[in-house]
């Protein structure tokens, strides 16, 4: 099977893994608050290595397959946790932002290095999609653009907020930037810039 696999198939099941990690964190916040009872239906628990468990004749369209569900499973608890408690917004970025501490790059990392941690641990679609575009790099700055939202749909179809989404996504990123000279700045939607602070 190994022969089948190459490193970045690797790198998608461990961008997966991050995800499920955070949307495994609110679930068990949900629970433990009781707003949201039945928050462990969310959650998918899976430590077997990706080699045991992907569908070797459809490489592509498993880690799609689950690309889809974990967005889509974000996105529905995180909107049941928010519905009618905007204010709850708040806890899970506290929850975001402690996950990509864990998740952090190094201190002494260049501006491209970040983005590549940052890459390393968020979901953008399949590579093929081609969601960012590099812009600009250098050791000090690195920009980028996000060509279209592979996420909102998925905030949307649960009733929720794409905003929602971003906010998180944001504290995450802060969290992976704390330890680091940089920080994400966002000019305009859709466009994002590591910067020294």
């Amino acid at each position: 099977m190994s022969a089948f696999l190459g490193p970045i198939h690797y790198w998608m099941y461990e961008k997966i893994k991050v995800q499920e990690e955070l949307l495994r964190r609110i679930a068990a916040k949900a629970e433990q608050e009781g707003w949201l009872a039945a928050a462990a239906e969310f959650v998918r628990e899976e430590e077997r290595p990706l080699e045991q468990i992907i569908d070797a004749a459809n490489i592509h369209g498993w880690l799609n397959g689950h690309i889809e569900s974990v967005e889509r499973r974000y996105a529905e608890l995180t909107t049941a946790v928010l519905a009618g408690h905007a204010e709850r917004l708040e806890e899970l970025k506290a929850i975001a932002y402690g996950l990509g501490r864990e998740k952090s790059a190094a201190a002494d990392s260049t501006a491209e290095q970040c983005y590549k941690r940052i890459e390393d641990c968020t979901l953008n679609g399949m590579p093929c999609d081609g969601v960012n575009i590099v812009t600009d790099k250098s050791e000090e700055h690195f920009s980028w653009e996000q060509r279209f939202d592979v996420h909102g749909a998925y905030w949307i179809e649960a009733g929720g907020n794409a905003a929602d989404y971003y906010a998180l996504r944001q504290q995450l990123i802060a969290g992976i930037l704390a330890g680091t000279p940089f920080v994400l700045a966002s000019p305009a939607p859709g466009t994002y810039s590591l910067c020294r602070r």
